[in-house]
């Protein structure tokens, strides 16, 4: 209940109707001031010059009731201020329309006395303070939630940095690496990598002790970061005495002259002190390699290639930049890195040397409350290491064990959920090739499903366009299987070809995945946001939900909007983490 004095403005051309209303507000008992004009233009004119009055009575007798339009006038100069129409007519369609432009209430003359009015005019005052006090609250947590996020982000970027040297840390390095390699082979550039390792450095340590050898690689790392200016390139902690170093669109030449910048740069630091003279001075060693990136190749190739490079630089002796001569993609490197990459797979599952990691999918349309995930899986045989499956897939995932690795991520999965308190979540899961080119996919997911009690419906399956067009009959058939289970298909990398979209329209598929390229480049490229709208469209022809991947700004998030996608996931929102934290949360 309002004690201070209320200002009311009336609109009213009766000055015989105003003073009846005058006489009414004194027998309310409501403390006001009532300023009275004959015209709507005058009373906007008030309205404007007066930031002070609470509430509007409006008399529709002086306009044709059945436009409303001074309603609709007051209404939308000042949509928070309390309006209430007094009028000559009783047709409850009027009444009705007024209240939908606007009004708090319609009262009929004669048909009303002062206490009705006060009721009214309490009421009016009751809702736009609760209105205001709703909107404060909403405002407070608009900006929590922002400050939540910048909070968020902050975060992100110090569990993306070497806490001493300051540029990048190896875990984030690999994500990085994965993005840049997968943007190239969109995009046809060419990627070259630098890897380098401090000469003497734990010499060094030795005998000036920790925090001289801490303060010699912050220097270094410095040094490096200075003499690598793109936006683009990135420099990463490697290792313990290493750094590496990633130049997009960058040939062979013109990474073995950033290395030799860095050579010089480091040796130019003069360390040890130049007074100590019997020590070796600290220089570095660096491996140079530059690979045109391409979905026949893994990732590893170029770091393999790279650091056999950083190997013959030390051996050569130290303080030299070498660069790896026949290319990534030799036939005889490739073969020792699936050889490689074969016993180090085989013997992670023998030892259980997996972790599953989970992004979120967020849903577009508000009125969706179940929460999805994409689950991912992270190999971690090297101790604080977690290794993306990107890095080696490509030249693995033919072999028989992937199917293996795919029934562990399904098993641990499933072991890993709280019947009661995650019933509500829906979760992603990729499909290798190699699972679906065998028979016992079916029997495991209905026997795991079973064994642990869990809904097929909570599960989506995911295959990538590639996969589904070179083996159409068998994805096909698998994804009918797991369908009539109950479970869900989703299509990976819709995108890359727009024709192949058209050859899949029959797959049984209940989500379209859009290839994060696309996605990325819809705020700058309108060739990407045609494709990526025209992708949507005929999804929702056939009955398909949209999800776009690699969501990374708000800039991204406004357009996908936009164009009506249903679901997002990305960095914008989180980068995936392990599982186990994503559900004690």
């Amino acid at each position: 209940m309002h004690t201070s004095c209320t200002q009311i403005l009336m609109i009213e051309d009766d000055e015989t109707e105003a003073e009846i209303i005058r006489n009414f507000l004194g027998e309310s008992g409501i403390r006001c001031e009532l300023e009275h004009v004959k015209t709507l233009s005058g009373g906007l004119e008030v309205l404007k010059e007066r930031h002070a009055v609470d509430l509007v009575l409006l008399d529709l007798s002086l306009f044709n009731a059945q436009e409303l339009e001074p309603i609709y006038r007051v209404h939308q100069n000042f949509p928070t201020l309390p309006l209430i129409v007094i009028s000559d007519s009783c047709d409850r369609s009027i009444a009705l329309k007024a209240l939908k432009k606007g009004a708090q209430d319609f009262l009929i003359k004669g048909c009303f006395d002062g206490k009705s009015l006060s009721r009214s005019i309490r009421f009016a005052l009751k809702q736009r303070d609760q209105r205001l006090e709703l909107e404060c609250k909403n405002n407070t947590l608009n900006e929590l939630s922002e400050q939540l996020k910048l909070a968020h982000q902050e975060l992100e970027k110090l569990t993306a940095i070497d806490s001493q040297t300051r540029v990048g840390n190896r875990s984030y390095f690999n994500e990085v690496f994965l993005s840049e390699w997968n943007r190239q082979v969109r995009e046809g550039g060419q990627l070259s990598l630098i890897i380098c390792e401090v000469d003497h450095w734990l010499e060094y340590r030795d005998i000036f002790g920790p925090q001289a050898g801490d303060q010699c690689l912050v220097q270094i790392a410095q040094a490096i970061a200075k003499t690598v200016k793109r936006p683009a390139d990135y420099v990463a902690r490697y290792g313990k005495q290493e750094f590496a170093i990633l130049l997009p669109n960058t040939d062979l030449a013109g990474a073995t002259y950033i290395a030799e910048d860095i050579r010089a740069e480091v040796l130019a630091l003069g360390l040890p002190d130049g007074s100590v003279t019997k020590y070796d001075p600290i220089t570095v060693s660096l491996g140079v390699a530059s690979q045109i990136p391409s979905p026949r190749f893994a990732p590893s190739l170029l770091l393999e290639a790279t650091e056999q490079a950083l190997y013959f630089a030390k051996k050569r002796g130290r303080n030299r930049v070498q660069v790896y001569q026949t290319g990534c993609s030799d036939p005889d490197l490739h073969s020792n890195q699936t050889l490689h990459w074969v016993s180090r797979l085989l013997q992670a599952l023998e030892k259980d040397q997996f972790q599953l990691y989970a992004q979120p999918i967020y849903s577009l349309n508000s009125h969706k409350t179940r929460q999805d995930y994409e689950i991912l899986f992270r190999l971690t045989d090297q101790p604080g290491l977690a290794c993306a499956p990107g890095l080696f897939l490509p030249i693995v995932e033919q072999y028989d064990f992937m199917s293996r690795i795919d029934q562990w991520v399904i098993e641990h999965l499933l072991m890993s959920l709280d019947k009661d308190q995650r019933s509500e979540s829906h979760f992603f899961i990729h499909l290798s090739s190699a699972s679906c080119k065998t028979d016992d996919l079916f029997d495991f997911v209905g026997q795991q499903l079973q064994y642990y009690d869990r809904p097929a419906e909570q599960f989506c399956f995911e295959v990538t366009e590639s996969l589904a067009l070179n083996h159409l009959s068998t994805i096909t058939k698998v994804s009918q299987n797991l369908k009539s289970m109950g479970c869900q298909i989703a299509l990976d990398n819709i995108g890359s070809n727009m024709s192949s979209f058209i050859q899949l329209k029959d797959l049984p598929a209940d989500y379209i995945k859009i290839d994060g390229f696309l996605v990325r480049n819809i705020v700058k490229d309108v060739a990407s946001r045609s494709i990526v709208e025209s992708i949507h469209n005929v999804a929702k022809i056939m009955g398909k939900e949209t999800i776009a991947e690699h969501v990374e700004s708000f800039a991204i998030l406004h357009h996908l909007n936009h164009l009506g996608i249903d679901y997002a996931q990305g960095h914008y929102y989180d980068r995936a983490k392990p599982l186990s934290e994503v559900l004690a949360n």
